[in-house]
């Protein structure tokens, strides 16, 4: 079961609030009063500390950003050890800008974003707590991705890894460690967002 019911009644209720106050000229509607004017610096969410000791220490970061979306990618990964060990480990965060305008706010932009992600994903999102405004979660053999609403902004995170094991085969890292790293992760990206 997606989590669509309860967000869409979340969607229809703003949306009446919002037709009332577009008659009492709602001065959030105006791009002015979006808690974000800009992107932050999209691999600023993620200190180096966390990103060496959740990632790896040798990692590669890749970013692109544009004026409403952005992304950035840390990779870590080793092919000349041997015996069992970590092979990959990477975190992906795409970063959405919603404005304002005339009849929808740049926050339910953000919560329609989340909405319409979580809806056209094959994976099952569930509700998280203790992240931004709102976030799901899904937890995949591949790895863990969250979707974080922090004001008019739409975070994606996504966290996954391959391990070799003593007989050299490559498997999906093991999925309580996925989903325990990649917790440390989506935390610390909701509150350096909250404080940008």
């Amino acid at each position: 079961m997606k989590i669509s019911t309860s967000l869409r009644r979340v969607v229809v209720l703003a949306s009446l609030g919002l037709l009332a106050a577009g008659c009492a000229g709602n001065p959030n509607l105006d791009p002015a009063h979006d808690r974000y004017k800009a992107l932050p610096r999209i691999c600023d969410l993620v200190s180096p500390a966390t990103a060496s000791r959740v990632i790896g220490t040798s990692l590669q970061t890749d970013a692109l950003s544009v004026e409403t979306t952005g992304y950035c990618a840390w990779t870590y990964r080793d092919l000349g050890s041997e015996g069992a060990h970590a092979m990959e480990r990477r975190l992906s965060l795409h970063v959405s800008l919603h404005r304002s305008s005339d009849t929808r706010s740049g926050s339910d932009g953000a919560l329609e974003e989340l909405d319409r992600l979580s809806e056209d994903s094959p994976n099952h999102f569930e509700r998280v707590l203790g992240f931004g405004e709102y976030a799901v979660r899904s937890i995949t053999p591949g790895g863990v991705d969250y979707i974080i609403v922090v004001g008019n902004l739409n975070l994606k995170v996504g966290y996954s890894g391959r391990d070799v094991d003593s007989a050299g085969r490559m498997a999906p890292m093991p999925r309580e460690q996925a989903a325990e790293q990649a917790e440390v992760l989506a935390r610390e990206v909701a509150a350096n967002t909250a404080r940008t």
